[in-house]
């Protein structure tokens, strides 16, 4: 829970030293647990990303990154961006939870609506490795790429999701390409 003391103390140093916390919100499958039977411990009492915004608020220059869209509440992961602009999104995992979603949707409009809330300076691509050693996919970057194709973004724009975002958040300096 992000309220709590202990995660105030952990956001306390985040915020004193420039860095930022990933912050799982939504739906949350460990395929590896899965294989090895391992049971599920998760709550999902636990997995509001709207539950993230009180410490975005009394951190604010922390920065919060909810991963994968938000994993099924992309919904409340957009309230929160709208609130809080140290709130940052990534784009990482098979996005497969879009299967729970209300309506049918699509990466594209899930990058639409991203796009219209947080910008392209605060979305950070991810691919997701899940089950050593897969590492690497290719596939979903290519899917992400079309997506934003598809949109039209514009080459800058790819840039910082594509890399110029991490590298900013990293500390990287330039990571090359368009700036």
């Amino acid at each position: 829970k992000t309220s709590g003391p202990e995660a105030a103390a952990v956001f306390r140093v985040v915020e004193e030293h420039g860095g930022f916390a990933i912050v799982h919100c939504g739906l949350f499958q460990v395929k590896l647990r899965d294989l090895l039977s391992i049971p599920r411990t998760v709550d999902p009492a636990y997995s509001n990303p709207l539950d993230l915004v009180p410490a975005a608020n009394a951190f604010p220059r922390a920065t919060f990154v909810i991963p994968h869209f938000g994993a099924g509440s992309l919904r409340e992961t957009l309230m929160v961006g709208s609130q809080c602009e140290n709130v940052c999104v990534d784009t990482s995992s098979s996005n497969s939870w879009m299967a729970v979603m209300e309506s049918p949707t699509t990466l594209e409009s899930v990058f639409a609506r991203a796009l219209a809330v947080f910008g392209p300076r605060r979305i950070l691509f991810g691919t997701d490795s899940s089950t050593f050693p897969r590492g690497w996919r290719s596939d979903l970057h290519a899917a992400q790429r079309a997506a934003l194709d598809h949109l039209r973004l514009p080459p800058a724009d790819h840039y910082l999701i594509f890399g110029g975002n991490a590298a900013r958040l990293f500390g990287l300096g330039a990571a090359g390409g368009v700036a």
